[in-house]
């Protein structure tokens, strides 16, 4: 009896820490292969510090198309990811080459493979996800499909497979199973398959659509593994089409985006979903008369605002509306950016990050851009959508990774809380001018997460707000800004150092100063380049060894981060150009 309680007690710990280290979904992982080219990278993009970095792997040997999911360790590290054809590991190792892989050796995965390249990765979006296997400490589900020619003469999804991977903290992995059945074959799958934490705040609802249909099928992620849960139908068919599904921050919400024809148009398909039970209820389907592909959708991090785009336009619908429908707001049309040599920048899937703000990739295969909507949590007006506004300077294949939101916890008190588990809140926010040209008008963003029911800010200037995200005038000086959250189980509190300058002072301050730091230096295996005033741009970088030979020249973004392990040890000199035409050297010494 006392060996059991230990055991029941052992449990409760690790599932209270499994919800309070929640760095999961914080890099992204995107790109072509790069094999040392100048022209493709594999690309993770780090939101940990909640603003985006890119860390280039130009010598990672893979590709990442439209099919793509990733998962990172508790420290925010990307430790494990696919494109629906292989599974990869740390520095890209490969820990199987073939997943999916049937029709003894033809069909729908030869389709998407060359002989002189490699694998090129699986077109559906949405088409694989990875995921924690409850109280399996290190241990993953990788899910993914499997596709078989339709009457209509298109490959359509047909079954869902799993693999199971476990990851040693040394950097080792071990692929205990691949291409298990998980559910009914034959049955024509709509296009992607999604993923929201159950009410129990340990568990995972699994969820995909039967296509042309009203019907769905619930999979349920255990300790004992993935299982189909049930069945279920909502009240009308549902038009299989080309487009993105998503769940909403607190999976209360989900919403699918079926771009169907020019006949039909475009449908969006909102529906409740129930933690608990498993099951959606349909709330309202919306038609756009435009039919645009690999179109997107996505709901603000409050679950207020739903958006989606027919890669013209972007519009807004607001969740608390009398009127869903016709709540629909024009956000912005396409400005017709076009990117150099390439294609027009239009507006495809869209992905919520752990940075609160909603990013939009192109439906141009190879483009080198991204939309930002900056404020999601605000009217169509003022949610601040920036078109191109990130600059990737290499090509991502229309990649945007697969993520649920790792930081949800149970329902407390709901009929499904029956585990012990409890919302322990975790302060977390971010700040920026209001105003470009404004450094004393800063709006702060709320990104805590665990349920918080109560905001207390704390300004360091005296004043104080109990508003999610406000925003603050200050004065010139130096403020030790607070946030803490709290609800009826804990509380907990973030800090950080703010100063305002006067602008005359900042000013001449960003005219002397130089902007870039490298570090470190000495380095081992990667350099970090950041902008002290935090702004994206892009610079060439070029590396030069002691014999003045040029062995390194890429165009980046900043901040980045550069992985360079092959670079022999020795004294090199880095030279920035920045876009402003300003000029930076540094010796730097690689140990």
């Amino acid at each position: 009896m006392i060996k059991r309680k230990i055991l029941i007690f052992l449990s409760l710990i690790s599932l209270q820490i499994t919800l309070l280290a929640q760095f999961e979904g914080d890099k992204w992982v995107i790109g072509y292969t790069g094999k040392g080219s100048h022209d493709y990278s594999v690309m993770h993009l780090n939101f940990s510090k909640l603003k985006m970095k890119i860390e280039w792997h130009f010598f990672e040997d893979l590709s990442i198309a439209e099919t793509c999911s990733n998962i990172c360790n508790a420290n925010g590290d990307a430790i494990l990811w696919t494109n629906g054809m292989q599974i990869f590991g740390i520095h890209g190792s490969h820990i199987t080459d073939t997943i999916a892989y049937f029709n003894n050796g033809s069909g729908y995965w030869n389709n998407f493979f060359l002989d002189d390249y490699g694998a090129l990765g699986f077109p559906e979006h949405d088409g694989a996800l990875i995921l924690p296997i409850p109280e399996h400490l290190n241990e993953y589900l990788v899910l993914y499909h499997s596709s078989e020619m339709h009457p209509t003469n298109i490959y359509q999804i047909s079954e869902y497979l799993s693999a199971r991977v476990y990851y040693d903290e040394s950097g080792g992995y071990n692929l205990m199973y691949k291409d298990s059945l998980i559910g009914p074959k034959h049955k024509w799958f709509t296009g992607s398959v999604n993923a929201t934490r159950h009410a129990n705040g340990r568990d995972w609802w699994i969820e995909a659509f039967e296509e042309d249909s009203p019907r769905y099928y619930s999979f349920l992620l255990n300790p004992d593994g993935i299982s189909l849960d049930h069945t279920g139908e909502v009240d009308i068919p549902i038009l299989e089409g080309v487009g993105d599904n998503s769940f909403s921050s607190h999976g209360n919400y989900f919403a699918r985006m079926d771009a169907n024809s020019t006949i039909y148009g475009q449908n969006v398909t909102l529906y409740s979903f129930d933690r608990c039970s498993g099951d959606f209820n349909r709330i309202a389907t919306i038609n756009n008369p435009e039919a645009g592909f690999f179109t997107g959708v996505s709901f603000s991090p409050s679950e207020q605002y739903l958006y989606a785009d027919d890669n013209s336009h972007l519009w807004q619908w607001d969740l608390k509306a009398q009127d869903i429908a016709a709540s629909q707001t024009l956000v912005d049309t396409f400005d017709g950016f076009i990117q150099p040599g390439w294609f027009g920048m239009y507006f495809g899937p869209l992905i919520e990050a752990s940075d609160g703000r909603i990013y939009i990739v192109p439906p141009a295969g190879s483009s080198e851009f991204m939309h930002v909507i900056d404020r999601p949590d605000l009217p169509a007006a003022e949610c601040r959508f920036k078109q191109h506004y990130i600059n990737l300077t290499k090509p991502n294949g229309r990649s945007a990774p697969n993520l649920p939101n790792y930081r949800l916890g149970p329902i407390d008190g709901s009929p499904c809380d029956t585990l012990g588990l409890n919302n322990l809140p975790i302060a977390r926010w971010r700040r920026e001018p209001d105003q470009s040209g404004f450094p004393q008008f800063i709006r702060f963003t709320d990104l805590s997460y665990f349920d918080p029911h109560m905001w207390h800010w704390d300004f360091g200037d005296g004043s104080a707000s109990n508003t999610p995200s406000p925003l603050h005038t200050f004065e010139p000086g130096l403020y030790k800004v607070c946030l803490t959250v709290s609800n009826d189980y804990a509380s907990d509190s973030t800090c950080q150092w703010i100063e305002i300058l006067p602008t005359s002072v900042q000013e001449v301050e960003n005219k002397n100063t130089p902007d870039i730091s490298i570090l470190p230096n000495p380095f081992t295996d990667q350099l970090i380049i950041e902008s002290e005033s935090g702004t994206f741009r892009s610079a060439e970088i070029q590396l030069y060894d002691i014999h003045g030979r040029i062995v390194f020249n890429h165009e980046l973004l900043i901040p980045s981060k550069i992985f360079l392990p092959d670079f022999p040890p020795g004294v090199y000199l880095c030279t920035i150009k920045d876009d402003d035409g300003s000029v930076r050297s540094v010796k730097l010494m690689k140990e």
